[in-house]
């Protein structure tokens, strides 16, 4: 079974490579990154799950959820669509893949859920016709100011955590662990905003590591309301 388990995961890294390349969703860094990131997560995740698959797809789902509202967004709005490198694969998966070091599937599925949120708004978000307001002051800023939330972007930010609760709920059948993550990755994409428009704005935090930062309190978030 094991051995099966691995080709499909080897196969996965070589077809999600080729793409990658080819689409130009991440730099050469980003790809050999992606990669380590995927080996490791399929090998933690074999003690957080049944098997390394699980942890593996859904972080190959969330990449690909997120390319694909990205390419989206930037088309209609007719703006330069950046090649990802390797901040951005550690600033969204560093903490999930933390969590299943301590073996913690519930933070697994947060940080994840937070990962997809923030992604979501920001990109989609841009799609919207009102003025964003700056999460810290509510006043109207330009589209993609840090820290910048809009109608929109929370909506469908709310969404995606939702999609990542309701995964873990079809695959455990667990309602409370559903609730969780789904307020976890809320919680954790509104803090990515406070923190971009707070320690972002003045260089204290990058982009990647207040992403990192929202999806580890996100993690945090579910692990301590999971055990009350």
């Amino acid at each position: 079974m094991i051995e099966i388990e691995v080709f499909v995961l080897f196969l996965s890294l070589v077809v999600f490579s080729l793409i990658s390349y080819w689409k130009k969703a991440l730099d050469k860094r980003g790809i050999l990154a992606a990669n380590i990131v995927g080996l490791l997560i399929f090998w933690f995740g074999k003690d957080a799950f049944s098997t390394g698959l699980v942890p593996f797809f859904l972080i190959v789902l969330f990449f690909a959820i997120a390319e694909s509202c990205t390419r989206y967004a930037r088309m209609l709005k007719k703006t330069h669509h950046e090649i990802r490198s390797v901040g951005n694969i550690l600033g969204n998966s560093g903490a999930a893949l933390i969590a299943l070091v301590f073996v913690s599937p519930i933070g697994f599925f947060a940080a994840i859920a937070c990962a997809l949120a923030d992604t979501l708004s920001s990109e989609v978000g841009l799609l919207s016709k009102v003025k964003p307001r700056l999460i810290t002051t509510f006043r109207h800023v330009a589209p993609g100011t840090d820290g910048a939330i809009s109608s929109l972007g929370t909506t469908t930010a709310a969404f995606g955590a939702l999609l990542i609760g309701a995964i873990y709920f079809l695959l455990f059948n667990d309602l409370k662990a559903f609730a969780i993550i789904s307020f976890a990755g809320f919680f954790g994409m509104l803090a990515d905003s406070v923190f971009g428009a707070t320690l972002q704005k003045i260089g204290v935090l990058n982009n990647s590591t207040v992403n990192f930062v929202a999806c580890g309190l996100a993690a945090i978030a579910a692990v301590l309301l999971f055990g009350l």
